[in-house]
């Protein structure tokens, strides 16, 4: 659902583009995009609280990336910096762990699912009079939701981490008009996720989106 929403205000932003500049543009922009991120699951930590929570054995085999989005917010500080926040989605990714249990033998399917808040100090630096290399520092408030087997039901149970943790980035952004930009950048997240349940991932997103200034 975030993506799909994320996509449609992308796709909108030639109507933004083509509107008559009839009033100066203020210092707030939005930025939407779309990408991927390479975000993992960690087996030894999946084995690891499977054996703490009640199996006798346990191997897990994990998959990474996934489709991410986010949608900011920012305020020019002048011409330079600018401050970003807002929601990242950083995706939804499987893994499958061979257990057994008291109850029995199973193949159980469980998932790892993050997002995160965050806030960025954005720079620019200007190319010429569209092109501009972009960097940020920031940090953020992450949550995942992990689907973890379950030793009695050899199922699975959901179980949510939180953290805190910092960022950095870089990109490039073409200034269509005064309204409008395209941006592509680069982020590294320092950690999401937790050790005791499905894993603690160094993420990298590559997103490309719009901005558009109001």
């Amino acid at each position: 659902m975030c993506s799909k929403t994320i996509l449609r205000l992308i796709l909108a932003t030639p109507l933004f583009a083509a509107m008559p500049a009839f009033a100066a543009s203020s210092d707030f922009y939005a930025v939407g995009a779309i990408g991927r991120s390479t975000l993992d699951a960690s087996g030894g930590s999946i084995d690891a609280g499977n054996l703490n929570s009640g199996f006798t054995s346990s191997v897990t085999s994990t998959s990474s990336g996934a489709t991410a989005g986010k949608l900011q917010l920012g305020y020019n500080l002048g011409k330079t910096f600018s401050l970003e926040g807002g929601y990242d989605y950083l995706g939804k990714i499987n893994f499958n762990s061979n257990a057994t249990s008291a109850a029995g033998s199973s193949s159980i399917g469980g998932s790892k699912e993050a997002w995160l808040l965050n806030l960025d100090l954005v720079a620019r630096a200007p190319l010429n009079e569209q092109f501009s290399i972009i960097g940020r520092i920031g940090g953020y408030y992450w949550k995942t939701k992990s689907g973890m087997p379950n030793a009695t039901s050899l199922g699975t149970s959901t179980v949510n981490d939180t953290g805190w943790d910092v960022k950095a980035g870089i990109g490039l952004q073409y200034d269509v008009n005064q309204r409008m930009g395209l941006r592509g950048e680069f982020e590294r997240f320092n950690g999401v996720g937790s050790n005791s349940t499905s894993g603690d991932s160094k993420v990298n997103q590559l997103t490309v989106g719009a901005v558009l200034k109001f």
